[in-house]
């Protein structure tokens, strides 16, 4: 059964048909994520509520005087839409808003921790941290192997809940803003991959001391499948669903936990393709930035999916 994520604005604005509103109703007695959505979802409409309560009404006239200084002021005719069978045309505002780019990318940076998940910090803090522990445990030299395992995975995961489409109960609120979808994913990228970048780094400096292949050995270990299972991850879960790119990316990492069991489960064309990957070489670096080139640069241009048909 689909969860119905897309109406559940609607839902809680009391704006669905009575029909579809009872399915949704009924489906939140019993799915006890979609019910946390739709409380998140109350919670902004309470504090819109709030905020637009405290504003005094705009003075009759406003709209008129602002679009009559709005350049290129544009009317299309339309049959039957309002009085005069007319409606205005705003251009859209293309400006840097508030200040200097530097400065409202700062801005936009920072209020991403509002809007991430907030689980996916202590999450890949726990596994990071046990990761890191367990490689400064094991054999000197072997470090950079542990390494290589936990570090993309947790980064790729960690894409997939912040940038995955559907992952945002304010998405709409977002779309609205004049901040454009490729600002928003490109900072929630360089937030969340940024900080499990940087623990990594912390993480591979600390364990220089106890294995013997040095900090370039280890941060080699982990940099390119890394960066490549990311932007795996980001493409698929931005373009597609966070499920989509979870699934393929655990897959590959299973694959690659198969290979380096010397168990034989995997033949050997796949294992040589899995060894490939799994290395910090100019083609894999390459190939994710295209993926994640790529994918903010389609974003804005891909159509709108309509609302689901709730249970199909």
């Amino acid at each position: 059964m689909t969860h119905p994520e897309e109406l559940l604005a609607a839902f809680v604005a009391g704006t669905l048909p009575d029909e579809r509103a009872g399915q949704v109703a009924r489906h939140l007695a019993e799915c006890r994520g979609c019910a946390e959505e739709a409380a998140a979802w109350r919670r902004v409409a309470g504090a819109v509520g709030e905020h637009v309560a405290a504003v005094a009404v705009p003075p009759a006239g406003l709209l008129d005087a602002v679009l009559s200084r709005l350049p290129e002021r544009r009317r299309t005719r339309r049959q039957g839409i309002g009085d005069e069978g007319a409606r205005t045309v705003v251009p859209r505002y293309s400006g840097v808003l508030g200040a200097a780019a530097p400065a409202r990318a700062v801005r936009i940076l920072t209020h991403q921790r509002r809007l991430i998940d907030r689980r996916i910090w202590p999450v890949a803090g726990v596994v990071l941290g046990v990761g890191t522990g367990f490689a400064a445990w094991v054999p000197p030299g072997s470090s950079g192997s542990v390494l290589a395992i936990v570090m993309p995975l947790v980064a790729a995961l960690g894409l997939a809940a912040a940038c995955g489409s559907g992952a945002d109960p304010a998405g709409e609120l977002i779309a609205a803003s004049p901040t454009g979808v490729r600002a928003v994913l490109l900072a929630r990228l360089t937030v969340v991959l940024g900080t499990i970048f940087a623990t990594a780094s912390v993480a591979s400096l600390g364990l220089a001391w106890f294995d013997t292949g040095g900090p370039l050995g280890l941060f080699a270990a982990w940099l390119g499948p890394m960066a490549l299972l990311s932007a795996v991850s980001f493409a698929l879960s931005v373009l597609w669903r966070p499920a989509i790119g979870i699934g393929v990316v655990t897959t590959l990492w299973a694959l690659r936990m198969l290979a380096g069991s010397g168990s034989g489960a995997v033949d050997g064309a796949m294992d040589q393709l899995v060894e490939f990957l799994w290395q910090t070489s100019g083609p894999i670096l390459l190939v994710a930035a295209l993926l994640i080139a790529g994918t903010v640069a389609v974003v804005p241009y891909l159509p709108t999916a309509p609302a689901r048909a709730y249970g199909r």
